[in-house]
């Protein structure tokens, strides 16, 4: 291998950093206040102890007031360089409809959160002011839809191109924000720059690797001019050649017999190189640039395997690859609150991987992420399905508003490309499945109807791909997600699915198994978070139950407190006369971990039939009750720990049809694992019904074989006291899986006294249950703890081993500790009283 030196040099080109120094004020306002830029106005009112925490009890209610205000942002700053022949001042993020003024001259009218903008201006002087003048986003829908009126789209918030989860969702606070999001500088060069360099595999052999590399210039000057590329794995290379002016294309071809490959995670190394390129005029380095990137080919592939079926399944350097994990968010309502606490950005991604996950799907409500989001995904090997950001309405087709998205995506897109990790742009969430069956047509003259169809094609059919396929064409396009209606199960069989059937229509947790989509993209249940920290914003005792306002401020789905006690009461023993507020989380998140068991199995044992789960969702924007796995803290709730469990590799999975069981072993990894497997269907009290064992068994890489089809007599007689019990010894190390599947709903199930025992040494901590300990749950009375594991099932006298990260005082319990029954009419906890409930203590 060649290996040559990256160096840096000294070029002609200067950037000075413009964030500090930023004051604001309320338009109407003469007091000016100190601004933290990369901002919004609620972190700097904040800052400024103008506001209270938004997050905190009911704060919430007295935001809505400011996003009908206007506000002024101002900078002076001192320039002392006049000599270069450009002057640019550089914006990489303005929310939203901003006018920009250098020397109380107007410089810029900007209209969209998502963009880069860069002003050459002429008006610099020695001492220069810097104004940013921001009109309220949600006066500029409103005027805009009275504009348009009678011709309404479905929300207002689609006229500014602005992160839609700002107007709410149904997991996140309506805070309407502003602010300069990202860096603002003034970039001073002469001839010309590099504008965005790209390297991509096009053709992998068995020995060598075709690259292309491709650097956009920027030229004010025709003349003669050098690039040259320099990159570890490759012979310098240089380029002389006479340019026109303005912006040039260069691309090299090169066939390359020594470049590692880059692989997800499970799948092979994630090979990193950097590549510089300079621009050299007259012997003098005009510019450079330098990328961090890796080189894959990225595959969706969609062929024909049935009479109503086509695959839909990703495929990398030739190697299908099932994909799992979950949907990302915004991880905070101003994000750049996330930038100055990057270790926010760290831990989703940690998250994901002890979970289990190669992939995140990221969600179109939100804003185009920071560079540290994308870098992370390409080091830890997570690939990336990426929506473009558009969510859950319609859209403008106007000419203006196709311009503004197009120049939003080369922006976007030229950053973005270099990352490996993103394998597919996803035109938009939920906008054609809205707009064919969630009545935005109802009321409307067919001549509405029409434009807005004519509107979504021009936006998503046309001019979107017309941009992608000029700048990245390796990347797969997919115009929106689902692309595949639920309403008939008997047609899942192309493209993606959204099944919301489980929770917002009430189906039972047991239909996951029969809504088998090629992928299923999105599916979840909510669940509470770790009372300590819902403790931190809903403080008072008294506000701890469904009917308080203050908690319901912190449940945002406007059916999601009915729809908790709907399958509480259907799932689980709970009762709101006698579970505390602790025990309510508890079952709450017994549901999650269920919904989630059962979704991941299904899927995963029906490959490669389903080549795909992303369930809703890894992360919270704030403290809320939702359908995230990790709460906005941190905190892990019963589903992460579910989708740590159901996505490992090797698995045992258990599918239920009545009364038949079938169980399958399955792998996603490219290691072939070999060992022995054992099979017993017992009751609680211990007595074995039936066992099965396999023996030599091999599952190769990305395989699911099923083992098992078997149908239990008398099934409707028996299945309250019956339990599967599956072990996996595997032959290679860390890879033994040991499973128990129970029949039945919680509430039904026949649970013998556990009587639980455990040892502490170090972070360590064994257990031991006499008979099956269903959802062992360990916690703190003060903080959460993440665990290796928690909501375990304990096997009847067989130890298991959970660590904590440091030693912390804990309580558990399981199950069995909160069964009640009416005796009388009286409510009485089945153990031997309360105080069973904090079993142990470590001090």
């Amino acid at each position: 291998m060649l290996i040559l030196l990256i160096i840096t040099v000294t070029t002609g080109r200067l950037i000075t950093n413009l964030n500090k120094g930023w004051k604001f004020r309320r338009s109407d306002n003469n007091t000016w206040y100190p601004a933290n830029v990369p901002s919004t106005i609620h972190m700097d009112l904040f800052d400024n102890k103008l506001i209270d925490d938004p997050y905190f009890e009911d704060n919430l209610m007295s935001m809505y007031e400011l996003e009908l205000e206007d506000w002024e942002y101002k900078l002076e700053f001192t320039n002392n360089e006049f000599d270069y022949d450009i002057n640019e001042l550089v914006f990489e993020g303005i929310d939203t409809h901003a006018d920009v003024y250098l020397n109380d001259i107007q410089i810029l009218k900007a209209n969209n959160q998502h963009r880069t903008w860069r002003v050459m201006i002429q008006n610099l002087q020695v001492q220069n002011t810097l104004r940013i003048y921001f009109h309220s986003a949600a006066r500029h829908d409103l005027m805009k839809q009275l504009q348009d009126s009678p011709l309404n789209l479905p929300y207002n918030y689609t006229y500014s191109r602005k992160a839609a989860y700002h107007y709410g969702w149904d997991w996140g606070p309506r805070i309407v924000t502003c602010g300069i999001w990202k860096d603002v500088y003034l970039d001073q060069y002469d001839y010309g720059r590099i504008v965005s360099m790209h390297a991509r595999a096009l053709k992998i052999y068995e020995k060598s690797v075709v690259i292309e590399i491709n650097i956009e210039t920027y030229l004010i000057n025709v003349g003669t001019y050098t690039i040259e590329v320099q990159f570890k794995g490759l012979d310098e290379i240089t380029i002389n050649n006479q340019y026109p002016l303005n912006i040039v294309n260069t691309k090299f071809l090169y066939n390359v017999s020594d470049i590692e490959l880059w692989w997800p995670i499970g799948q092979g190394q994630q090979k990193l190189y950097q590549l510089q390129a300079y621009l050299i005029k007259n012997e003098s380095y005009v510019d450079y640039l330098k990328i961090t990137t890796g080189f894959r080919v990225a595959q969706w592939i969609q062929e024909k395997d049935g009479d109503k079926t086509q695959t839909f399944k990703f495929r990398i350097n030739g190697r299908d690859v099932y994909l799992k994990g979950a949907n990302y968010i915004p991880p905070e309502m101003s994000l750049p609150r996330a930038l100055k606490n990057p270790s926010i950005y760290e831990r989703i991604f940690q998250d994901s991987i002890a979970a289990g996950y190669n992939g995140l799907r990221f969600w179109g409500g939100g804003q185009f992420e920071y560079d540290i989001f994308y870098e992370l995904a390409d080091k830890y090997g997570i690939i990336i399905w990426h929506d473009l950001m558009f969510a859950c309405a319609m859209y403008p087709g106007t000419d203006d508003f196709i311009a503004n998205v197009q120049a939003e995506l080369k922006d976007n897109v030229k950053r973005l490309r270099i990352h490996p990790s993103i394998v597919l742009w996803n035109g938009n969430n939920e906008v054609e499945i809205g707009w064919k069956e969630w009545g935005w047509k109802k009321n409307r003259v067919e001549q509405e109807v029409s434009m807005l169809q004519q509107w979504y094609n021009i936006l998503f059919l046309q001019a979107i791909p017309n941009v992608l396929n000029e700048i990245h064409p390796e990347i797969y396009y997919w115009p929106t997600s689902p692309s595949t209606s639920v309403n008939n199960v008997e047609e899942l069989g192309f493209g993606d699915i959204h099944y919301w059937g489980v929770w917002a229509s009430k189906h039972q947790i047991e239909n996951y198994t029969k809504f088998i989509g090629r992928f299923n993209s999105e599916y979840g249940m909510q669940a509470m978070i770790d009372v300590n920290n819902f403790k931190k914003v809903v403080p008072k005792q008294y506000d701890l139950n469904f009917d308080s306002p203050v908690f319901q401020i912190h449940e945002r789905h406007i059916r999601g407190i009915p729809l908790i006690k709907e399958y509480l009461k259907n799932y689980t023993n709970y009762n709101s006369n006698v579970h505390s507020f602790l025990q309510l989380t508890y079952f709450s998140q017994i549901i999650q971990h269920l919904s989630l068991q059962t979704a991941i199995t299904s899927l995963r044992s029906a490959k490669p039939y389903n080549m795909g789960t992303f369930y809703w969702q890894i992360n919270d924007v704030w403290p809320v009750i939702s359908w995230a796995s990790v709460d906005y803290y941190g905190c892990w709730k019963g589903g992460h720990y579910a989708a740590k469990k159901y996505h490992s590799d090797p698995a045992l999975t258990t599918i239920q049809n009545e009364d038949q069981i079938q169980v399958y072993l399955v792998n996603d990894n490219i290691v072939n694992y070999t060992g022995n497997v054992t099979i017993e269907l017992k009751q609680y009290n211990g007595f074995i019904v039936k066992s099965w064992e396999y023996k030599f068994q091999e599952i190769s890489q990305n395989a699911s074989k099923r083992l098992l089809n078997y149908y239990i007599q008398n099934y409707n007689q028996t299945y309250r006291s019956l339990y599967l019990q599956m072990n996996f010894y595997c032959n290679q190390k860390n890879c033994d899986y040991r499973g128990v599947y129970n029949f039945g709903r919680p509430k039904e199930w026949q649970l013998q006294k556990p009587d639980i025992s455990y040892t502490l040494q170090g972070n360590t901590i064994t257990f031991i249950s006499k008979s099956l300990a269903k959802y062992v749950y360990v916690f703190s009375n003060s903080d959460c703890i993440n665990l290796s594991d928690n909501f375990f099932d304990l096997s009847p006298d067989v130890p298991y081993m959970i660590t904590m990260k440091e030693p912390k005082k804990f309580s558990f319990f399981s199950y069995y500790d909160l069964l009640i029954t009416a005796v009388n009419s009286d409510l009485l906890l089945l153990n031997e009283g309360i105080t069973a409930l904090i079993l142990s203590e470590n001090d």
